[in-house]
């Protein structure tokens, strides 16, 4: 038995998780039968554009001014569905995306948080979800297979059945950028182990996360199993780095939003906009 030790950083992750997911067992069985409809993030742009050299559109984010949605809508897909070989933008289709799926299809996406219980949610900055709200009650009764793709960067302590209920956008008072609530997620989470398992015949753990001087979210990985099998995440790893530093997603959508912005009339308590119910003046960086 053979055992190595990485590290990856942010984007890094992103890529890593795409890459096995794309390439492994689990995926195959949709690419060649059944629907895959993909929900905009950082990680599944990666995806997106490994399979069909289409990055996706994202909306909320956190930067260094606070949570924030991309600064004008861009004609990039934030739903785009694989079927039979090609794939298309299904933003102004989507619930009847949705009605035409079923147990045979799978849904991907990431998430904003994720706790030791594997529970997941992504942030909710608008009225009812955007987009993800009309995906929840499909997800919950159809029996969409879905698949949440995130670095273990995102584990926050607590248990999110019980930190869900207490956030809340519309009692927030201050917030720098747009007030978010947190949105379950039913599904399969792959974090990077699961991810290189899927794609190796190797054992994978996460054993520390940090970084330092450029390496800032940091994640330190061990993998043990048959020299081929590591060797073969190894060379994986060496490409990874070779990528771009940045997620590929839709350049449109980079851009974080300012005061005003055509999202303004959603959020909540954005003290850039003077929203906030406590006074505290704050300035863009």
């Amino acid at each position: 038995m053979a055992v190595a030790q990485f590290t990856l950083w942010g984007t890094q992750c992103q890529w890593l998780i795409a890459r096995c997911i794309l390439d492994s067992s689990l995926f195959a069985p949709y690419l060649s039968q059944g629907k895959i409809l993909f929900k905009g993030s950082s990680t599944v742009s990666c995806l997106t554009a490994l399979l069909a050299d289409t990055p996706m559109r994202i909306c909320g984010r956190i930067t260094k001014n606070g949570m924030k949605r991309s600064y004008v809508e861009s004609q990039g897909a934030h739903f785009l569905l694989y079927e039979r070989g090609e794939i298309r933008n299904v933003d102004s289709c989507l619930e009847q995306t949705l009605q035409a799926m079923g147990t045979d299809d799978l849904f991907v996406t990431g998430a904003n948080a994720l706790d030791a219980f594997g529970h997941a949610a992504l942030l909710i900055g608008s009225s009812s979800g955007g987009g993800y709200g009309t995906c929840m009650p499909f997800l919950y009764t159809e029996g969409i297979r879905t698949l949440i793709l995130t670095s273990v960067m995102k584990l926050i302590p607590g248990d999110l059945t019980r930190l869900n209920p207490q956030i809340s956008r519309k009692k927030c008072d201050f917030s720098y950028g747009m007030a978010c609530s947190l949105a379950p997620i039913p599904g399969e989470v792959l974090t990077e182990a699961q991810a290189i398992e899927s794609y190796a015949r190797v054992n994978a753990l996460v054993f520390a996360k940090g970084g330092f001087s450029g390496a800032e979210a940091s994640v330190a990985i061990q993998i043990e199993g048959e020299q081929e099998e590591v060797e073969k995440v190894l060379h994986l790893v060496e490409q990874i780095k070779a990528l771009p530093s940045q997620p590929p997603v839709d350049a449109d959508s980079l851009a974080e939003c300012t005061y005003p912005c055509s999202g303004c009339s959603q959020h909540r308590s954005c003290a850039y906009a003077n929203k906030q119910t406590i006074f505290h003046s704050i300035k863009m960086s």
